[in-house]
């Protein structure tokens, strides 16, 4: 165990919160909540997918290092409560990556999803780091020397990420993202592929219209199948709830469609089409709708026979993470030369120092199953009606979430609002799936 006052310069309890890690669960929840909201606000037309699970395990890394304002402002974005010390969440992490390391194992010998996610550091040879968070991150912490070969880092940075997503995101930092006063890289990578426990049969799907938000209309291939699925209604979310459970019964994809309508109205002074998109996205993010969500996530929602149509689709998206950030309360901590990171380095040492983030996410969407993957960087720069209930047909724009429900996470999250490559997408890599 890391030492407490390594951690936080002051005396802790010895003994660690009972509830910190229902709290903590809760509270990562509630974050990827509020992140989906904040980036269907910046994203507001276009495809969103990312990993709040990537992103917040990225940040708590940063938190573990901070101080001062800095470390205030992660508590808040992070959603820790206020009677939690940094010492409980970091017991808390260090046990959860105990059991992602014995389930990833697990979900390999039962051959059901493959699911992995790694975090680590790369922090400069030319500061003296503490011991402790040596001893803490033990192989997660890579000293590196950035001066030398700067470039040469970046493709070490980038290999790691594509090997732990097998492939999937390549290139996460581009070109010049890497300098030689470059002092401190985080990243975190996360992978999952599942295959549907009931997969969608091939020769049933078809091309069908996909009414998007306004006049763009699309055809596109819709997946079908008709069998017993958890279905429900919440009038909370003013949404249908689906839940299309993958192999191995702990990963699920819960579709949630809300009504479909195109009118506009004053109160819509941007005159963008009210699909029901952000209605919902809103009510997920409050409390009750909070609440309401993960009822419904893991309290499991009735069976019944259900006709399902939802659309293969693939894509792959940069999320504007430090537009994110900013939004989430967290901005200090990509703003150059105000990030207070002293608690990675020994006394007398000059603060490590982050100046930009990125994150890429890629899905694919098959009548097979489904492969997601993600990784989170922080790097150093300076300078109609709705549908019957028995009847799911997500013809119009929904929002999705892969949710792990022995963790009570939500991996990776998404909103469709369109079919085809949109134009702020990262073209995708040949023959990576």
């Amino acid at each position: 165990m890391i030492s407490a006052q390594c951690l936080t310069e002051d005396d802790v309890p010895s003994m660690m919160d009972p509830t910190s890690r229902v709290s903590l669960m809760g509270a990562r929840f509630d974050f990827a909540l509020d992140s989906l909201k904040k980036t269907a606000l910046i994203e507001s037309r276009d495809n969103i997918f990312f990993s709040p699970h990537s992103i917040h395990q990225a940040i708590t890394l940063a938190y573990f290092g901070s101080r001062g304002t800095t470390e205030a402002s992660l508590k808040q974005a992070l959603r820790i409560p206020n009677e939690l010390t940094k010492v409980d969440v970091q017991r808390s992490y260090a046990i959860e990556r105990s059991l992602n390391q014995v389930g990833s194992q697990m979900s390999k010998s039962i051959d059901s999803y493959d699911y992995q996610i790694a975090n680590r550091f790369w922090v400069t040879n030319s500061k003296m780091l503490r011991e402790c968070m040596l001893d803490f991150f033990g192989d997660q912490l890579q000293v590196t020397d950035f001066r030398t070969n700067p470039a040469e880092v970046r493709d070490e940075i980038n290999n790691w990420v594509g090997n732990m997503t097998k492939g999937h995101i390549r290139d996460l930092l581009p070109p010049n993202s890497i300098m030689e006063d470059t002092d401190l890289v985080l990243v975190n990578a996360v992978y999952f592929k599942g295959l549907w426990a009931h997969r969608f049969d091939p020769k049933n799907s078809k091309r069908d219209i996909f009414y998007s938000s306004g006049s763009q209309n699309s055809v596109t291939t819709f997946m079908r199948q008709k069998g017993n699925f958890n279905h429900a209604v919440s009038e909370e979310l003013g949404a249908y709830v689906l839940e299309l459970p993958y192999k191995g019964d702990e990963i699920s994809m819960f579709v949630l469609l809300p009504p479909f309508s195109t009118a506009r109205s004053d109160q819509n002074p941007s005159d963008e089409p009210q699909d029901g998109i952000r209605q919902l996205v809103e009510r997920m993010a409050t409390e009750k709708g909070s609440r309401e969500l993960r009822e419904l996530l893991d309290d499991g929602l009735p069976p019944r026979e259900v006709e399902i149509s939802l659309p293969r689709f693939e894509l792959e998206r940069e999320l504007p993470l430090n537009q994110l950030l900013y939004a989430l309360g967290a901005g200090e901590l990509v703003t150059p030369d105000m990030a207070d990171l002293r608690g990675f380095v020994a006394d007398g040492e000059q603060t490590l120092h982050l100046g930009d983030a990125v994150h890429r996410a890629r899905i694919e969407v098959t009548e097979e199953g489904t492969t997601a993957a993600a990784a989170t960087a922080i790097f150093t720069f300076r300078s109609s009606r709705p549908t019957e209930p028995a009847v799911f047909n997500a013809n119009h724009p929904f929002v999705y979430l892969i949710y792990n429900k022995a963790e009570h996470t939500i991996l990776f999250t998404g909103i469709f609002r369109t079919p085809g490559v949109s134009h702020a997408s990262q073209p995708l890599t040949p023959g990576a799936v």
